[in-house]
């Protein structure tokens, strides 16, 4: 499973494996899969055709290799920790039908750095909606908590995930700024020349793009940076391997359902294993967890059991983690659609809706980004774009994400109880963060067959 996510002014981007051999390493496929002796490396000149081999099993059923058979718990996250997550999850469905995907970690981060040169009720907008403390420290310490957390290295996924800002080379930024930035978000701060766009557009599409390994390689234009004061970035990129792979060759097609009148042929997964599930009667619908090797990250897909039950599900949003702790290991044979689709949307109207008004009017207060204001020269947020992409696929996942705003002058069951989910209409996901409970992303799948997805002005 490959997904990615790209924003401007913020991006990440997730990304899944892809299906195709020639981009996946064969020593990766011989440590899953396994092959006989006639399999011939990538490149090599086959002789045979090789064939899939039965999974490695623990041959006294007790020891179990780590690697593959590590303890797999869940505990579901405290009421309301991710209540502004769902709440922006919830407005950018409502936009249309379509696909979406977006990064509520990687633009919380962005706007908490933000938050920190807020004063007045610029201050208090942000924080009221994004669910801060009024408590300064207690943010910082919990976001210094997140970052260390994401950034320890591990070698069976890789997670990459930074955040700069980008000064024009004639503001003067305020020093307590600064180090609070580096200390607590892992932020620093660089100079640049605004007034070379080519240039400054260069620089940060080039570091954006090392953080998400190629995924984002142009966040920014030149128009976009073009009289702004301060950019803040945050790029974000995972690549995560299923703890339960889906075999290969049981990949078949089949039709999804996108309307009850409406059927697509796309490409279906199977796999049959041991996961934590839930039939929920207030969502009426399925809820199945997918870990990621590591035991860090999972992905969670929502399923309405009708065709027309997506929509119950989306406003019942910010009860979702009363369902959660209603999960519980069961062997499902899960039947799912590999998917691939890019998304990038505007989020100005969205955070004006929900509360967030003040960061993008003439009355903004900054006072702590950057030194000798004038209140003829107060800074204000001018965009907040998101980039993103997914793709989901028989191996792992992949996603990337970057953001970016803009600041502007003046402005335990038996094993025969099997179940079964077979994911064949509109449905709901999202990756966590399962040590932290934060959420990378969420999105929905409404037409796996659409690959490019639309420029979205929420």
């Amino acid at each position: 499973m490959i997904s990615i996510v790209y924003i401007t002014f913020f991006a990440a981007q997730i990304l899944l494996c892809s299906s195709a051999t020639a981009n996946i390493d064969p020593n990766t496929l011989r440590d899953v899969f396994g092959y006989g002796s006639t399999y011939n490396p990538i490149g090599a000149v086959a002789t045979e055709t090789y064939r899939q081999v039965v999974a490695v099993t623990p041959y006294n059923e007790t020891l179990v290799d780590p690697d593959y058979w590590d303890l797999d718990e869940f505990h579901p996250s405290a009421a309301n920790f991710d209540k502004f997550d769902w709440t922006l999850t919830k407005r950018v469905a409502a936009v249309s039908g379509d696909n979406f995907l977006i990064s509520p970690l990687g633009l919380k981060l962005a706007l908490a750095i933000l938050t920190e040169a807020a004063t007045g009720n610029t201050k208090l907008e942000l924080s009221s909606v994004l669910g801060f403390a009024l408590d300064r420290r207690e943010v910082r310490i919990k976001f210094s908590t997140i970052i260390d957390s994401l950034k320890k290295q591990n070698p069976e996924y890789v997670l990459n995930l930074g955040s700069r800002i980008y000064i024009g080379d004639y503001v003067l930024p305020r020093q307590r700024f600064a180090a609070i930035a580096e200390e607590f978000y892992k932020t620093e701060i660089r100079g640049i020349d605004f007034y070379n766009p080519p240039e400054a557009s260069k620089q940060i599409n080039a570091w954006v793009s090392n953080i998400t390994h190629g995924k984002i390689p142009d966040l920014v234009d030149d128009d976009d940076v073009s009289g702004v004061v301060a950019i803040i970035l945050n790029a974000l990129y995972f690549k995560g391997s299923w703890r339960h792979q889906f075999p290969t060759n049981a990949t078949k097609s089949a039709p999804f359902f996108v309307t009850p009148d409406l059927q697509k042929p796309v490409w279906f997964m199977n796999i049959k294993e041991k996961f934590y599930f839930t039939e929920s009667a207030n969502f009426d619908a399925k809820i199945l967890r997918m870990p990621y090797r590591g035991n860090k990250f999972a992905m969670f897909i929502i399923v309405p059991n009708s065709l027309t039950g997506l929509s119950r599900i989306m406003n019942g949003l910010s009860d979702l983690h009363l369902e959660m702790n209603n999960l519980q290991e069961r062997t499902v044979d899960v039947t799912m659609p590999k998917f691939q689709f890019d998304y990038t949307s505007k989020l100005e109207s969205v955070l004006k809706e929900l509360g967030i008004r003040q960061a993008f009017e003439e009355t903004a207060s900054f006072p702590g980004l950057a030194r000798g204001q004038l209140l003829h020269q107060r800074l204000r947020v001018s965009k907040i774009v998101q980039k993103s992409g997914i793709e989901v696929n028989e191996i792992g996942s992949i996603a990337h994400s970057a953001t970016e705003i803009g600041i502007v002058n003046k402005f335990g069951e038996d094993d025969e109880n099997d179940y079964e989910v077979v994911v064949n209409k509109p449905f709901l996901f999202f990756i966590q963060d399962e040590y932290t409970k934060q959420l990378l992303f969420t999105g929905r799948v409404s037409d796996p067959s659409i690959v490019d997805g639309d420029y979205k002005v929420l």
